[in-house]
This record gives structure tokens, C-alpha cells and sequence, in this order.
């Protein structure tokens, strides 16, 4: 018997990373940084680009660059 991985568990819990490295990295409480990681979703579709393995290292990367830019998240 094979077992597959969930691409969605795998996408949940790299967010779930990304999420924890940003509340760590900039202080930002859960709710701040959730929000982040929903703006980074919605601009990746505007981006056109796909869930592949790289996604949330780059969201990660737009999302400090919003934050050194002093950005705040949308609500």
C-alpha cells in the first residue's frame, strides 16, 4: 500500500511554519501574522503563481519585505 501526501496538509503546515518564523522573527502576534499569510495568498493569486514548494519561501520573502517597509496587513 502507497501512501500520498496530502498536498493540502503539506500547504497547511508550510503556512503554519511561515506563520510562527514571522510571529518569532517580527514579534507579531498570531492574529497579525495570520493576516499576513492570508495578504501573501491573495497577492500570489494576483501573481499568478502556483503552490508548488517554493510558495511560502516566497511569501515569506514578500511578506518581510511589506513589514521592512512598514506595510501593516490588511484586515
Amino acid at each position: 500500500m502507497s501512501h500520498r501526501a496530502d498536498p493540502e496538509r503539506i500547504h497547511q503546515a508550510r503556512r503554519a511554519a511561515i506563520r510562527n518564523a514571522i510571529m518569532q522573527d517580527r514579534g507579531l502576534d498570531q492574529d497579525v501574522a495570520e493576516r499576513w499569510c492570508d495578504a501573501w495568498e491573495a497577492e500570489a493569486v494576483l501573481q499568478g503563481r502556483e503552490r508548488d514548494r517554493d510558495y511560502w519561501d516566497a511569501g515569506k520573502l514578500w511578506i518581510d519585505r511589506q513589514c521592512s517597509a512598514r506595510r501593516q496587513p490588511p484586515n
